[in-house]
């Protein structure tokens, strides 16, 4: 390892890529070294082949019929939620040996992986050579195959995975770039048209492009094929766009952050049968979950609650809050309601508080108060354990908020929505010059037609009106003229006249 430790200087990157090529396969749960022709579709389009459909002639980009016809072979939906999930597992696992971690995905073909700066872990792990020894080693205990590129540049370590060069430890940028040449044009994927045209200028490898480089500036390759390929080529050569030299000032690297949750557990010295006996541990994980909030400047609106038995049964109990809160009052408050309204399944031996969603913290304005105290919190505090009661109490779908939406029926003008979300009260003028009872009739109500008139409860005589409104013609015709009516007793009345049934109808009630 002393031509590695001569070699590397601080400043200098080095950049490990993990390019996982059977990843959309092996998701899914499917062993791709398989001999059963198989591949990965999306959007009726193949995606991924493995060795055995590739031998009988099946294609990246070939439409499904096709790949059937040719290979009779297996075909399974590709899932991208999965894909990434198994890459940030993996990140998670691989922050371990360095905090740099970038992942790539492109865009044009299924190549996804990941990008790895090893430049500062190679003293903690005595050299490049124990390092990717432990990488390895943990990669190959996973079912995910990898190959591997090394190079002093992100995207130069990445086009380096497809030819997979053993690591020696006294490579140094004129090696890599060297290698690079050699790489044919085909591996920029996400240059397509770009590619074509190198083709046709009759461009094979990198060490063609190098050479237009040496002979003209950068600048001739960004007039003829982009900004953009030009910038490619800059990242993957570590050299400016501007001047033929190597790039001035390193790009920042990316570091990686792995997602944090709290999860904390209390083990208790008896079986405990009634909830109050709960009060004081749910007290107390809270208030830990506080702190931890408060330390990393977040806050959460769901948390979960895990009780078990010393027989490995279970019972979660998920507690969610209007607003995002990072004190524990509230939470305490809404876990006591959920609480009250059911019964332990079994004796409790262990409580578990877990939060998995955590947000940033929000600045909240809040109105100075001298000499009495605000109560603006408590006030926001007394709302939310008022509608968790009812929520608990009369279920979640009963407590809402109503909102304007643009419709030209009434019924539809207005729809149900959340506590948190924001009601949209900008009426059209038409709306705020009429005469229009604030609440509706869930169902319009028939109005009985006798001898003396309209009969609803009562007698009824009309005031005002008609207005008439026309709506849906192309669905099912509406036609209805409206009229304020008011009943024996004074209340006043929203009525209309459907023009295709000739009935009546009661649709509002005024305050």
């Amino acid at each position: 390892m002393s031509g590695a430790r001569h070699y590397y200087r601080p400043g200098s990157r080095l950049w490990l890529a993990l390019r996982f090529s059977e990843l959309p396969l092996e998701v899914l749960g499917v062993d791709a070294s398989t001999e059963t022709a198989m591949v990965v579709a999306e959007k009726q389009i193949v995606i991924y082949v493995n060795e055995s459909a590739y031998k009988v002639g099946v294609r990246y980009g070939m439409d499904v019929t096709t790949a059937k016809l040719l290979s009779n072979c297996e075909v399974y939906q590709r899932d991208e939620e999965k894909e990434a999930k198994a890459l940030q597992d993996l990140s998670a696992q691989l922050y371990q040996f360095t905090p740099y971690i970038e992942p790539y995905k492109s865009e044009w073909v299924t190549q996804a992986g990941l990008l790895l700066e090893v430049s500062t872990c190679l003293q903690l792990f005595s050299g490049i050579h124990l390092l990717t020894e432990k990488i390895f080693t943990y990669l190959h205990n996973t079912h995910y195959r990898f190959c591997y590129g090394y190079a002093h540049t992100s995207q130069g370590a990445w086009l380096l995975s497809f030819e997979q060069y053993f690591i020696s430890g006294n490579e140094n940028k004129e090696l890599f770039c060297e290698r690079l040449k050699k790489l044919p044009i085909q591996l920029l994927h996400d240059f397509p048209q770009e590619v074509e045209a190198l083709e046709k200028t009759g461009f094979t490898n990198f060490g063609d492009i190098t050479r237009q480089l040496d002979a003209q500036k950068i600048t001739s390759i960004k007039k003829r094929w982009g900004a953009q390929f030009a910038q490619a080529i800059c990242d993957i050569f570590a050299i400016e766009q501007n001047l033929q030299q190597k790039s001035l000032f390193d790009k920042p690297r990316l570091i990686y952050k792995p997602v944090e949750f709290f999860s904390e557990n209390i083990q208790f010295d008896y079986p405990i049968n009634q909830t109050d006996q709960l009060h004081y541990p749910i007290e107390h994980l809270l208030q830990n979950l506080s702190q931890y909030l408060r330390k990393r400047q977040l806050q959460c609106q769901y948390i979960q609650w895990i009780f078990s038995d010393i027989y490995h049964n279970h019972f979660a109990l998920p507690v969610r809050s209007d607003t995002a809160e990072s004190h524990w009052e509230l939470l305490y408050d809404l876990t006591l309601i959920q609480l009250d309204n059911r019964e332990l399944p079994f004796e409790v031996d262990s409580l578990t508080l877990k939060c998995q969603s955590a947000m940033p913290l929000q600045n909240r304005s809040q109105s100075l108060a001298f000499g009495k105290r605000s109560n603006s919190r408590e006030s926001a505090r007394s709302f939310a354990i008022t509608m968790a009661k009812l929520k608990a109490r009369l279920g979640d779908d009963a407590v809402f908020k109503l909102s304007y939406q643009d419709a030209i029926l009434p019924e539809s003008s207005n729809q149900k929505i959340l506590l948190t979300e924001t009601a949209n009260q900008q009426l059209p003028a038409l709306h705020k010059g009429a005469l229009r009872p604030h609440w509706l009739l869930p169902t319009p109500a028939l109005i009985e037609i006798r001898k003396r008139g309209l009969y609803w409860r009562g007698h009824l005589t009309l005031l005002a009106g008609p207005e008439r409104i026309r709506a849906t013609w192309w669905e099912k015709p509406e036609a209805r003229d409206y009229f304020i009516a008011q009943r024996h007793d004074h209340v006043r009345l929203w009525i209309f006249l459907d023009l295709h049934k000739k009935d009546w109808f009661v649709h509002g009630i005024f305050g």
